[in-house]
């Protein structure tokens, strides 16, 4: 009974945000386009100037700024069907549907007040604070350096260009508030029960489809789950097992809050607008998941690609000294590691992690055509990557002169 009780409680979380999704779009779609207009001309305008994709500073691949996506983004705040009412505008969202959109619910309203030029720095100061303040809460419930190694991962991803890039964004928004509902719930002395965690999951997930746009979600997923992996040992003293299932429902959750928000959306879009808005979707999704002639698939050369810019590997393939530098640090912490690893039975404990590491590289392979056009920025992805190999290396040392290191 209690199974059938926890899955109501996860198809009532379903529909009630599903319906809260659907009637924010509708609401922000009733703002008159007068009122957005000169702003959205004026932004575009800025924007134009900027080009498509600019790069400042580093001259990189991974340093490119997505101005296109966010002319995009505020093309799409002026409906280019007149006749549309607003629950049809606020699913067409001009005729790119498959895409709940939710950045309208935040951009229109804002759009009214402000240009881009002050969305901007409104999305920076909210970055920052949100990031601090998950910073702040991770040190409070952990220790200061944990801390640092998540400070260190969101800033190795180029943190000088997330906030400015409204694209970029909004994963980072959900990925910090998250972990702030994450580290205020979790209490030493008072375990939450697993189905609360899987349920926050499911949520996480859904609420960063209804929001991304396809850029590098599998963080919403890998960061939080590598924290709450690593106090589960910690304060509960898992062992292999436990935490590998509980990664898995944790994983599985996630994936199904994800999956099942962006098919809604499509079988929303089918009954709003047509029918055949469904078979334009699954037309896309069947290139995104075998790619054509002009663009096939390469699923080990896509991991290449996004690892190349992560290390920010020049075009000719030469690295700089600053990535050898790491390298060769790297090189010496395992060096070190292994002979001052701590039992096998914690080392056990800890190994969810580095599967949960692994994650940017299995959704890269499964989404290959996307990852190989657009590696530019889906190299972000591999940030659970580097959190989950950090926390990991430092959680298994031994401790020294009586102090742990976790």
């Amino acid at each position: 009974m209690s199974q059938i009780k926890h899955i109501k409680t996860f198809i009532r979380t379903f529909f009630v945000l599903i319906f809260i999704f659907f009637i924010s779009m509708v609401v922000v779609y009733c703002i008159p386009t007068s009122w957005i207009q000169g702003n959205v001309e004026k932004s575009l305008e800025v924007m134009e100037g900027e080009g498509e994709y600019p790069m400042y500073f580093f001259y990189r691949h991974s340093a490119i700024i997505d101005v296109h996506t966010d002319k995009l983004m505020y093309e799409n705040l002026i409906q280019n069907r007149n006749y549309y009412n607003p629950i049809q505008a606020s699913v067409s969202v001009n005729q790119y549907p498959r895409y709940w959109h939710g950045y309208q619910v935040i951009l229109r309203p804002l759009t009214v007040i402000f240009q881009v030029q002050e969305v901007r720095y409104l999305g920076m100061l909210t970055f920052h604070l949100l990031f601090f303040w998950s910073a702040w809460l991770m040190a409070k419930k952990t220790k200061p350096l944990y801390a640092m190694l998540y400070v260190l991962t969101v800033a190795s991803g180029y943190i000088v260009f997330l906030p400015v890039c409204l694209q970029f964004l909004t994963t980072f928004l959900v990925l910090f508030v998250s972990l702030i509902v994450l580290l205020n719930r979790y209490e030493k002395d008072k375990p939450v029960p697993p189905i609360k965690w899987m349920l926050y999951f499911f949520v996480v997930g859904m609420v960063e489809n209804f929001f991304d746009f396809l850029t590098y979600p599998i963080l919403t997923l890998g960061i939080p789950l590598i924290l709450l992996l690593w106090l589960r040992v910690r304060d509960e003293q898992v062992d292999f097992k436990k935490n590998f299932w509980f990664m898995f429902k944790a994983s599985l959750s996630w994936f199904l809050g994800y999956a099942l928000t962006w098919v809604s959306k499509w079988l929303i879009a089918t009954v709003v607008l047509g029918v055949r808005y469904f078979w334009r979707t699954m037309s896309v999704v069947q290139y995104r998941l075998e790619g054509s002639e002009e663009e096939p698939l390469d699923r080990i050369g896509t991991i290449r690609k996004n690892l190349k810019a992560w290390l920010n590997v020049q075009d000719g393939g030469v690295i700089s000294w600053s990535k050898i530098a790491l390298l060769v640090l790297i090189a010496a912490v395992v060096l070190m590691i292994w002979k001052k690893l701590k039992d096998l039975k914690t080392v056990g404990a800890y190994l969810p992690i580095l599967i949960v590491a692994l994650y940017p590289y299995v959704w890269y392979l499964i989404m290959s055509n996307h990852s190989q056009i657009h590696y530019w920025f889906t190299y972000r992805a591999q940030l659970v990557a580097l959190f989950g190999g950090l926390v990991f290396l430092v959680s298994v040392l031994r401790e020294q002169e009586g102090k742990s290191l976790r």
